[in-house]
């Protein structure tokens, strides 16, 4: 929604709000001038029924095309713009005629015309914005843009990235647990699409400082983790923890995700190396993947995870593939959605 005097309270809180998720879906229609023409039939026939009420023509649900609000008309006159949880943002009158209405908001927000388009969809006046008629609400809107996560490492970074508290480390029972940073580094070597399936082959990189882990004098366990996510349902694309080195034999993954009516099936595989006796004085572990994804999607997040800030929630992050398989990235508690670091695959 562009930015303009008439309709900046409205647009002005729903960005405050979070609420907006512009360039997503189609492209509304362009303007056109206002048809003399009625959902229900010709102007010329409504014209000729004796005390019609042209609200008739708009009562029901309307969705923006490039925004996650909606507006819905009641018989009595009365509206209210939605949000995606159904939830009253705006509320007023509408006053209907046969080229479009006029919404007159409870508040002092600004009176609204929106013109009926030949198409029949309601065209703000004075702005690029249109709404449709729709069944229901469908929020634009991904997991993880509702939820603020936010795409904050880069794959092919020249640079490892830290990650607080990426790695914990103990002995026994959990006697000395402590978290300590240690770094994060993805990069793809390779990037395909044949027969419809893009193939993306990526390393994931680990590198522990060794003053991350004090001296226990004696064994002690080092746990560190990391997960592939669908960025638009927040999907967790669960897979068993894999101890010490694992071969891809051994790590092979078999999710489907749905949007937006749409199915996506991705498959994965993955090894596992740790090299304990780096020349660098880093601890380093590597998972390989190959990855196979329709070419369509491009949903697929790679996320190194902090750890918790003691010995039972880390045992129970260990555990969640047996609680929580392919639940939403939000609801894995003891998981921090906010504390990882999380790279675009498919970017």
């Amino acid at each position: 929604m562009k930015h303009k005097t008439r309709l900046l309270p409205l647009a002005g809180l729903l960005l405050a709000g979070g609420i907006l998720c512009t360039g997503c879906g189609s492209a509304a229609p362009a303007s056109s001038a206002p048809a003399a023409v009625s959902t229900a039939s010709s102007v010329e026939e409504v014209s000729a029924m004796d005390g019609y009420d042209y609200l008739n023509d708009y009562i029901g649900l309307w969705g923006y095309y490039d925004i996650d609000l909606w507006l819905r008309v009641h018989e009595d006159s009365t509206f209210e713009f939605v949000n995606s949880e159904d939830e009253a943002i705006y509320t007023g009158t509408a006053d209907a005629d046969e080229y479009g209405m006029d919404l007159y908001f409870d508040d002092d927000t600004p009176q609204m015309r929106l013109d009926l388009s030949v198409s029949g969809d309601l065209l703000e006046v004075g702005s690029s914005d249109a709404l449709h008629p729709v069944d229901a609400i469908v929020s634009r809107a991904t997991c993880f843009e509702k939820n603020g996560l936010e795409i904050n490492a880069a794959v092919d970074s020249s640079d490892p990235i830290q990650l607080d508290s990426g790695v914990c480390s103990f002995t026994g029972k959990g006697s000395g647990y402590n978290t300590d940073l240690c770094y994060w580094q993805v990069t793809k070597y390779n990037d395909v699409t044949h027969d419809g399936i893009r193939e993306i082959q990526f390393d994931a990189v680990c590198y522990i400082p060794d003053s991350s882990i004090p001296y226990f004098g004696q064994t002690y366990e080092t746990y560190i983790s990391s997960e592939l996510y669908d960025a638009y349902t927040g999907t967790w694309l669960t897979a068993s923890t894999a101890r010490g080195d694992t071969g891809r034999d051994k790590n092979h993954y078999y999710h489907t995700v749905y949007w937006n009516d749409n199915a996506y099936d991705i498959e994965f595989f993955f090894s596992t190396d740790w090299n304990m006796s780096s020349t660098s004085d880093d601890k380093i572990f590597t998972k390989s993947y190959v990855v196979y994804l329709p070419e369509d999607y491009d949903g697929l997040v790679f996320a190194a995870q902090a750890q918790p800030d003691n010995y039972a929630d880390a045992m129970a992050l260990d555990n969640l593939e047996n609680v929580s398989p392919e639940g939403n990235i939000m609801d894995l508690s003891p998981l921090d959605p906010y504390a990882s670091l999380y790279f675009n695959i498919c970017g």
